[in-house]
């Protein structure tokens, strides 16, 4: 049974395989490292949407799983209170910018948006099939729920692990390097996963996102909307309200390489003002709000099997891998915890079926 357990990545992925980790009944000591700041990353940065059924074959197990701990992790810890969990109807929007109304749905559209702007109304998620949280505070509320979690704060070089024997993990923090010991390490670092795994190929773009503050109740209405502007482009920003703020993000990007740290994400301020422009066209609230945040992030993808790579890495001795969930980090973050956990202190996963998610399958 492992006594020292290491996590590299501090967002929702490695904060939920601590939190699960810390509270096994094995009582491992389990150590954080990050480089940046808990939820630096996209955990810090996206939507926050969960969706039960919207899932491949593949990941379709490990979804429920996390969905349903979604809820539980809520109700136990005030997740409702402290991370804005709640319900949400979804709905996908189809709108023209200058339009008359050509649907007769005005009653199913919210009363925060334009409705003479939209042309089309079809439901997505009900509220028993999808939900939000507020990923950066769900990943700082986890955080402090794990039991006797040593987090540290720095740059984890190297893993110092072979075939046959594990030391731990090189750490710079603030000029000085030192090897944090282990017996199993976690690398859960999302698109920084291959800097320190090269056998487990993760690729990464970078997506923009804007808040907007509001002081009135918003609805619990997530939206994805296709959007034809009076150029002629069609836009696609996906839309949360939130408590106290309204969320959107706008298209993905290759046109600048991933930085060495999550805090060194660039964010392109023109894009950031187009996602503006485009969600004014579907609420006033939008248009007439205060942006409180320009942001960046990026999104890890897998370019091994059909989904993320989660499981032992083949060749190195106890060092499992847990990465390249794409956009749906957030919503499948807390079940991937589990079952890392259970994969570790268990020796077998039990919560959920991610066969096809093994990396042995794919890489000798």
């Amino acid at each position: 049974m492992p006594q020292r357990i290491v996590i590299v990545g501090g967002g929702i992925v490695g904060v939920s395989a601590a939190y699960f980790l810390s509270h096994h009944p094995s009582s491992p000591s389990v150590t954080l490292i990050e480089a940046s700041s808990i939820a630096s990353g996209a955990s810090g940065k996206a939507g926050g949407l969960l969706a039960l059924d919207w899932h491949g074959t593949e990941t379709a197990s490990l979804a429920r799983l996390s969905y349903n701990l979604h809820a539980s992790l809520a109700e136990l810890h005030n997740g409702r209170e402290r991370w804005g969990y709640r319900e949400l109807n979804t709905l996908e929007i189809s709108c023209e910018e200058g339009a008359k109304p050509g649907n007769d749905q005005a009653s199913t559209i919210p009363d925060w948006l334009r409705k003479d702007a939209i042309q089309s109304v079809r439901s997505l998620g009900s509220t028993s099939t999808t939900a939000q949280v507020h990923p950066r505070l769900f990943c700082e509320a986890i955080v402090q729920e794990s039991k006797d979690l040593h987090v540290i704060i720095g740059h984890a070089t190297k893993i110092l692990a072979d075939a046959e024997h594990i030391q731990g993990v090189q750490v710079e923090t603030e000029g000085d390097t030192s090897i944090i010991g282990a017996d199993v390490v976690v690398v859960a670092a999302g698109p920084w996963t291959t800097r320190l795994l090269p056998s487990i190929p993760i690729s990464s773009q970078r997506a923009h996102s804007i808040t907007i503050g509001t002081n009135t109740s918003v609805s619990p209405h997530a939206l994805f909307t296709s959007i034809k502007m009076k150029t002629g482009s069609v836009v696609t920003p996906e839309i949360y309200p939130r408590k106290q703020e309204i969320y959107a993000c706008g298209d993905i990007d290759n046109l600048v390489p991933l930085p060495k740290l999550a805090k060194d994400v660039s964010v392109d301020e023109v894009r950031c003002k187009d996602i503006v422009k485009n969600v004014s066209v579907v609420s006033e609230l939008l248009e007439m709000g205060e942006v409180t945040a320009m942001q960046a992030c990026y999104l890890p993808y897998s370019e091994i099997g059909p989904g993320p790579s989660i499981g032992w890495v083949p060749g190195l001795q106890n060092v499992v891998v847990a990465a390249g969930h794409s956009c749906w980090g957030i919503c499948n973050g807390p079940g991937t915890g589990k079952v890392v956990s259970e994969l570790i202190c268990d020796a077998r996963i039990t919560s959920a079926d991610i066969q096809s998610l093994d990396p042995a399958k794919y890489i000798k």
